[in-house]
Parts: C-alpha cells; sequence; structure tokens
C-alpha cells in the first residue's frame, strides 16, 4: 500500500473548509471560489491500476487528465447555480468550484495505454502497469543458500 505523508494536511483542509464554508452560508455570504481536492481510492489489480475520482456536480467536458509514468493530474470545475441580475439568494450554497489535485503512483504506468470513463460524477481511470510485479516480489526473491 502507499502511503502517501500529505494525505493528513489534506484531510485537515478540507474539513476546514467545509467548517469555513457552512459558517460563511449560515452568514448569508459564501465565497465565490472554493478550491477542493476531489476523493480519490487507487486500487492495484495486479496489472494494471485503478484509480476512483469523485467529482460531484462536475460535467464530464469540465474534466481535464493528464498522465505520465509516474502521477496522474486531475484538473475540473463545477460550476454553480447561474446568476441572475437582480437576485435575492435566501440560501446559496451551490457556488463554482476548481479541483485540482495530482496523485503520485507506487510504480510506473505506460500512460498511451491509460483508460478513463466518467459516470453520474465519478471518474474511473484504468492505468496499465509498465512492469507488473511477479507473485511474492513485495518479499524479495528467495536466494538458496549454498
Amino acid at each position: 500500500m502507499f502511503y502517501d505523508p500529505w494525505d493528513d494536511l489534506r484531510r485537515l483542509h478540507r474539513e476546514i473548509d467545509r467548517m469555513i464554508s457552512e459558517m460563511l452560508g449560515r452568514m448569508g455570504r459564501v465565497e465565490p471560489t472554493l478550491i477542493r481536492e476531489p476523493a480519490v481510492d487507487l486500487i492495484d489489480e495486479g496489472d494494471h491500476f485503478l484509480l476512483v475520482v469523485e467529482l460531484p456536480g462536475v460535467n464530464k467536458e469540465d474534466v481535464e487528465l493528464y498522465v505520465n509514468r509516474d502521477s496522474v493530474t486531475i484538473r475540473a470545475e463545477r460550476k454553480g447555480g447561474i446568476e441572475k441580475k437582480g437576485d435575492r439568494y435566501y440560501v446559496r450554497e451551490r457556488v463554482y468550484s476548481s479541483f485540482y489535485r495530482t496523485i503520485p503512483l507506487p510504480e510506473p504506468v505506460i500512460p498511451e495505454e491509460t483508460r478513463a470513463t466518467f459516470k453520474n460524477g465519478v471518474l474511473e481511470i484504468t492505468l496499465k502497469k509498465e512492469r507488473p510485479k511477479l507473485e511474492g516480489e513485495e518479499k524479495g526473491y528467495r536466494v538458496k543458500i549454498e
């Protein structure tokens, strides 16, 4: 399992962002732009990785995906409600947000063989490994001692 030392800091950032948004929402003001990182799962499926990214409220056309041998970068925009001149909001919580996240990969992948699907706000990315690990390779190779 790959450990990202920044996960705790990202989690704290999201929690602080959520609390500030709730507080400002109750006061009748909401920041015009909130930047949040989408939640992701990275799953090792043997010969490939499956990266699942939650992008609620985002249209497929507003997502950009870039893959390198050792990382995946996702950029997306969520557009809030349409503003009309003279609108008077009693509650306004739907706002414009931009998402940006780079996910480091624990093993090299072949970027050209990446496949992605987007359905109901969930982006699924299949990343073919450059060289799948052989059985037992995680522990190392057992060497016969003579």
